[in-house]
C-alpha cells in the first residue's frame, strides 16, 4: 500500500470527506495500478477476480490512509503502518474470497501478501525521493 505522509495530509474524516483529497483519491489509484498486474499475472484473471480485488483494494487503501492519519498522535507511524498492513491483508483476503473462484485460501492469501508487499515498497521508494 502507497500510504501518505502525515504531515502533510490534513484530516480525512472532514465534513468534505474523500474528495477534498487528491492525495488520497492518487495514492489509491497508484496502489491499485500496482498491485491489480501482480494479482493478475499471480493467475487470477477471470473479469469478476481483478474487478473486484481492483474495488477492494481502493476501499482498503482509502481505509488504511484515513487509519494513518487519524493515528499519528497516538501511534508511532511505523506502528500505524504494520497495525494498519496487517487488517489490510485481512479485510482483503476476507472480501477476495467472495470473487475468486479458486477456493485455495492458501494461495490467495499468499497473493495478497505478495501485492501488498509490492507497493508497500514502491510507496518507501516513492516517499523517499
Amino acid at each position: 500500500m502507497i500510504v501518505p505522509n502525515p504531515s502533510t495530509a490534513s484530516s480525512f474524516f472532514m465534513a468534505d470527506g474523500i474528495l477534498s483529497e487528491p492525495e488520497l483519491l492518487f495514492l489509491a489509484t497508484a496502489t491499485a495500478a500496482i498491485e491489480t498486474p501482480l494479482f493478475w499475472l499471480c493467475g487470477y484473471r477471470r473479469h469478476a477476480e481483478w474487478l473486484w480485488f481492483v474495488v477492494v483494494n481502493l476501499i482498503s487503501n482509502l481505509l488504511l490512509n484515513g487509519f494513518l492519519i487519524e493515528t499519528s498522535e497516538t501511534l508511532s507511524y511505523l506502528e500505524a503502518v504494520l497495525l494498519g498492513e496487517i487488517f489490510v491483508v485481512l479485510l482483503e483476503f476476507a472480501l477476495c474470497g467472495y470473487a475468486v473462484r479458486d477456493k485455495r485460501s492458501a494461495r490467495l492469501f499468499r497473493v495478497l501478501l505478495l501485492t501488498n508487499a509490492a507497493s508497500f515498497f514502491v510507496g518507501v521508494v516513492y516517499f523517499m525521493l
